[in-house]
């Protein structure tokens, strides 16, 4: 067996980008030696950033997890707690060898198939095209046949939290191997779920706001002492081929997974893997199954994801049952509001009685029940959220895209005393996406006047139209959420948006409407009616009226 090498505490292989807007390589040791210097991760994915802000998390979980408020405040004002975080690296030096030795870092070291295959480098990059199965297409030619070892670490930890579904190799000593092939457990586990992060002004400060306590919320993976306790690179033995399915559940339909810790889920290996190569390059991958996880009531366990009510599974278990709430491709992070925010919107359970739609993530729940007054130091007046997915195609089995987005809140809106300002922007939301299927409904009526016909007439019309209305108003969304500072009322805030709503809506109609062809003005009998361009603004002006209702500008300015 070869000499370790290409040890990731000291080689640059960690893209960040510096308060001063630099981008640079750094390895983990100048990572946490540097954290108010740096601004955020800078990898070639957000996907990728996601999953090393996961594995670095998981280190400051493992030496300072706070056990209650109190303890959290006390770190906020202490800061990261960098120094522990690197004495405990340190302490694991020869667990973060990338190549050679007993342990090499999130790999099997002798992990083979049957006939000694080994894959090309398409398994593990997520931006390689490979049989029309993927969606990023940013290598070709050289960059196939050779990875740099710094590449290789980070599509390592990639592959180990997003992995596509699917058969992969298998693995001598997997026992669940069948005709040499590792049968699909699932995408990888970050996969699975709708994260959400909290960034602050700079590393330090976005960690410890990731760091929350383990009374939060229904988390039990606060447990120091079980054998689940630690990081996944701290086993006391190599790891090997075999692997184990954890995806069963109890009759309650709670995962078994008793004394499992938040570190070991933050750098759970959904993947067995090995990399072939040495610090000068990687050339070639093997990539099979892992641990399998099922996503069923995990909030008990994972942090970061944003949950939702399935009235199936519940019915299915007899029990409430919450599942991730994965990010919608295309759909901006602010109209998965609510329910993000600490409103408490029901919808009928199982069991008849009204259940929470959605819960936000126990990172969230935390900082939505903070006393500002108990922190001496200055906690942020606004926070920004970071949203990251993937939404996979086929049997989960190819990626289709990765979803990422970014929002900006006052942390008046995200305090439980002020439900009232997250309620109404609940609201609008909701009533933004009302008027959003108006717009669509206006459009399909000028396709149908226009003459078409049959099954889906007017459904593409639709679909722009409601596409065309959502970029329309993103930005201007956007800036209204950052202007809600707690100062005003509730409905003052709403009727803001509702005026910029209405504007955008109007302009819209006259922008359709403009184009509109001169068979769809003269109209045409389509079946369900007659249908011509004045009809379809009518329809659509009664409609926007009841759900916007027009106020007396003149009464309103003589007050």
């Amino acid at each position: 067996m070869k000499n370790p090498e290409y040890n990731l505490l000291d080689e640059p292989w960690i893209p960040v980008r510096l308060v001063d807007g630099t981008i640079t390589d750094v390895g983990l040791l100048e990572l946490l030696r540097r954290t108010t210097d740096i601004a955020d991760l800078a990898c070639e994915l957000p996907t990728q950033s996601i999953a090393i802000q996961r594995l670095i998390l998981a280190i400051a979980y493992r030496v300072a997890t706070p056990h209650d408020t109190r303890d959290w405040v006390r770190q906020w004002d202490d800061g990261a707690p960098t120094e522990q975080m690197i004495e405990y690296l340190e302490r694991w030096r020869d667990r973060f060898y990338l190549f050679g030795g007993r342990f090499p870092f999130m790999q099997v070291a002798d992990l083979r198939t049957a006939k000694d295959e080994t894959k090309t480098l398409e398994d593990i990059i997520a931006s390689v095209p490979k049989e029309d199965k993927r969606l990023f297409s940013t290598r070709q030619g050289a960059g196939l046949r050779r990875l740099e070892a710094a590449d290789a670490a980070r599509w390592l930890v990639h592959v180990q939290a997003y992995d596509i579904a699917g058969i992969h190799s298998g693995a001598v000593g997997d026992m669940q191997v069948k005709d040499g092939k590792g049968y699909g457990i699932g995408p990888s586990w970050c996969g699975q779920l709708g994260l959400v992060w909290l960034k602050g002004s700079d590393l330090d400060e976005t960690l410890v706001l990731n760091l929350i306590p383990t009374d939060t919320a229904e988390l039990q993976g606060g447990d120091n002492s079980s054998s689940w306790a630690a990081c996944s690179w701290e086993l006391e033995e190599p790891e090997t081929a075999a692997r184990k399915d954890y995806s069963l559940l109890g009759k309650n339909g709670n995962p078994q997974l008793e004394g499992l810790s938040i570190p070991r889920l933050l750098t759970w290996h959904s993947r067995r893997v090995r990399l072939y190569g040495d610090s000068a390059g990687v050339q070639r991958v093997l990539v099979c199954q892992g641990d399998k996880l099922a996503p069923q009531e995990m909030r008990l366990y994972e942090p970061q994801s944003l949950w939702r009510y399935s009235t199936l599974q519940s019915k299915k278990f007899k029990t409430d049952v919450y599942m991730p709430r994965k990010f919608e491709a295309g759909r901006a992070l602010w109209r998965n509001l609510p329910g993000t925010l600490p409103t408490v919107a029901t919808v009928q359970g199982a069991d008849k009685q009204a259940k929470r739609e959605f819960l936000p993530s126990a990172t969230l729940s935390f900082h939505y029940q903070l006393d500002n007054a108990s922190i001496q130091t200055t906690y942020p007046k606004v926070m920004r959220i970071q949203a990251v997915g993937v939404t996979y195609g086929s049997q989960e089995s190819t990626f289709e895209d990765i979803y990422s987005d970014e929002l900006t809140l006052s942390v008046a809106v995200m305090r439980v005393e002020r439900e009232d300002l997250s309620a109404e922007i609940d609201r609008q939301v909701r009533l933004t996406e009302e008027i959003a299927r108006d717009v669509g409904t206006l459009a399909a009526n000028l396709a149908r006047a226009a003459g078409e016909s049959g099954d889906g007439a007017g459904d593409g019309a639709r679909d722009r139209a409601k596409e065309l209305f959502f970029s329309a108003v993103d930005n201007d969304f956007r800036a209204w959420l950052t202007q809600v500072d707690g100062h005003e009322s509730a409905r003052d805030v709403g009727r803001r948006w509702e005026c910029t709503l209405r504007q955008h809506a109007t302009d819209i109609q006259t922008e359709l409407v403009r184009g509109a062809s001169s068979s769809a003005i003269i109209g045409r009998d389509t079946g369900r009616g007659y249908m011509n361009v004045g009809i379809a603004e009518n329809y659509f002006r009664s409609a926007l009226n009841k759900r916007l209702p027009v106020r007396n500008t003149n009464q309103e300015g003589t007050k």
